[in-house]
């Protein structure tokens, strides 16, 4: 709870902080911006499945900033925008994530679903099954 409450504080200060960006910078915000999208994502399905690591982590994320850094830097040097490529992998991967939170999630609501149903039968059971006294 504490992380999504940062998430909000954080949006709410970018969307209304008045801070001009160069022009050169924005292919990088942008690139960083999904790279940070797809590791809390990524994050989030790791918890889920019980396998996240704070260090496997942090060092996933840095190394994804530091390649989406170089990608993007060193297509801007060759006037091709590698910007783009970089985006498209990462928003790839955030949409993967996504589906596999979706997936859990659907998969989660059936199996209460069918507790739910489970239970029910087995109260209906135990009443018909009951002497008449």
């Amino acid at each position: 709870m504490l992380i999504i409450i940062g998430l909000l504080i954080g949006l709410l200060l970018g969307l209304f902080a008045n801070i001009p960006l160069p022009a050169s910078m924005v292919p990088y915000l942008a690139v960083f911006t999904l790279v940070g999208a797809e590791a809390l994502t990524g994050s989030w399905n790791s918890m889920q499945a019980g396998e996240f690591e704070p260090g496997k982590f942090l060092i996933e994320f840095a190394a994804n900033i530091i390649i989406a850094a170089l990608m993007t830097a060193l297509g801007q040097q060759m006037k091709y925008d590698f910007a783009l490529i970089v985006s498209f992998i990462f928003a790839y991967r955030l949409f993967r994530n996504i589906s596999f939170m979706s997936r859990k999630l659907h998969k989660d609501i059936q199996t209460r679903r069918r507790n739910r149903l489970r239970e029910k039968e087995d109260v209906w059971q135990d009443e018909t099954e009951r002497p008449a006294q």
